[in-house]
């Protein structure tokens, strides 16, 4: 298929006017400005619009938006988690789904096609078929109150992901974080995430609450772990980060969730591992957070990328990652809407392990892309991420959706 637009955004370096696409079912084959059809070849004109990569979101909980305003912000994390615990029973498999698929539709139409998303509840995908994005199913494991057979958990996720060859689905492996995961479990996820080449992400350095307890103070987040928990790793005094360190918790390249907790002194083993950061600003915004220390890890050059969080904790109900990038922008007003634009396209294609696949709309790479209504004769980066109109198009692995306006 050929597709002919008013404009096509290869890169932040490179934009063609007019753009085309030239796509072999899943994968792009070429890119330009003045591509002919081909004999027979199906073409789709787009003469107003402007074709982009899809956006990456690397954070996100696509089974609790259900949940969306019936928590309320606190700047204490330990009264928000007890919030969310209370509520957790009434969230079945079927409300699950139904979220997973509701927050797809929702990401696709503000740009998004590929959600990197954490999963606790792995009956939530009992009967899914289908997703209007690419995922990555982040299994999230916890052995607080029994250790999981994680081996088992990831060979049952392998073999359900092989049942469903059509749908843009993937694994990755996620310890929620070290005050619910021991050093054990850990390891052995990281392992597994080296020996099979899956990405790997926990929560990290999220709040005052987690600091506090691995430093071995008194905190509220203690009262929420099981009273008889054997942790001596918890007595250490350690910093999020350090306790990694101390007990090889991370592999190599890992996805950092949040990092609000971060001191210099964590930053070369961060830069060790090649770890990647993703902050959520609107999840920031909503638990007044001090700051973000975006500089911190700038100064080192540790990717930062941006990511949604969950509608349980967001104002962000459409995981809209123009959200995001206004919110960040505002924050750090140094940062251009080039680096913001590659912090949601090629930084966590990198990140996922798929920096020649996703992120620009190259030959070689998955055809994932989005068409945006946008002023032809302006920046489209900075036009796109100042929009509030929904895209018009999305395409993940080459099926194309249209959205229609009411």
């Amino acid at each position: 298929m050929l597709i002919c637009a008013g404009a096509l955004l290869e890169s932040t370096e490179k934009i063609h006017r007019p753009g085309c696409l030239r796509i072999d079912r899943e994968i792009i084959t070429e890119v330009g400005s003045t591509l002919t059809p081909q004999a027979g070849e199906e073409v789709l004109h787009l003469p107003e619009i402007t074709l982009a990569p899809g956006w990456i979101n690397l954070h996100a909980h696509l089974e609790l938006a259900s949940l969306h305003k019936k928590l309320t912000p606190r700047k204490d994390f330990t009264s928000w988690l007890e919030q969310l615990l209370s509520q957790l029973p009434a969230l079945t498999p079927e409300v699950r789904r139904q979220s997973i698929l509701n927050s797809t539709h929702l990401a696709a139409l503000s740009g998004t096609t590929s959600i990197l998303s954490i999963l606790s509840q792995r009956a939530a995908l009992a009967g899914l078929t289908s997703t209007q994005t690419r995922v990555w199913w982040a299994l999230e494991m916890i052995d607080l109150h029994e250790k999981p057979s994680a081996t088992e958990l990831l060979d049952q996720a392998t073999s359900w992901i092989s049942r469903h060859p059509n749908a843009p689905w993937h694994l990755a492996l996620s310890p929620h974080a070290p005050y619910t995961c021991s050093p054990a479990l850990f390891r052995q996820l990281s392992l597994l995430s080296a020996q099979n080449h899956l990405p790997f992400t926990t929560h990290l350095a999220e709040s005052t609450e987690e600091s506090e307890l691995l430093a071995g103070l008194d905190t509220t987040l203690r009262k929420l772990l099981p009273a008889d928990l054997k942790r001596p790793d918890l007595a250490e005094k350690n910093s999020p980060v350090s306790w990694c360190c101390q007990h090889d918790a991370l592999p190599a390249n890992p996805i950092l969730a949040h990092g609000n907790e971060i001191s210099p002194t964590d930053l070369p083993f961060l830069k060790e591992k090649n770890a990647t950061i993703v902050h959520c600003p609107s999840s920031h915004h909503w638990f007044q957070r001090k700051p973000f220390p975006f500089t911190t890890f700038q100064s080192q050059q540790i990717p930062v990328v941006l990511g949604t969080d969950s509608p349980a904790s967001s104002s962000n109900l459409g995981l809209d990652l123009r959200q995001e990038a206004r919110l960040f922008q505002k924050a750090q007003p140094a940062v251009t809407p080039h680096q913001i634009w590659q912090m949601i396209t090629t930084l966590p294609a990198q990140a996922l392990g798929q920096g020649k696949t996703l992120g620009a709309l190259q030959p070689g790479r998955w055809a994932d892309w989005v068409g945006w209504r946008v002023p032809l004769d302006q920046d489209p980066i900075s036009a796109i991420l100042q929009s509030i109109e929904p895209a018009e198009l999305t395409c993940v692995g080459g099926k194309i959706t249209q959205h229609e306006k009411i």
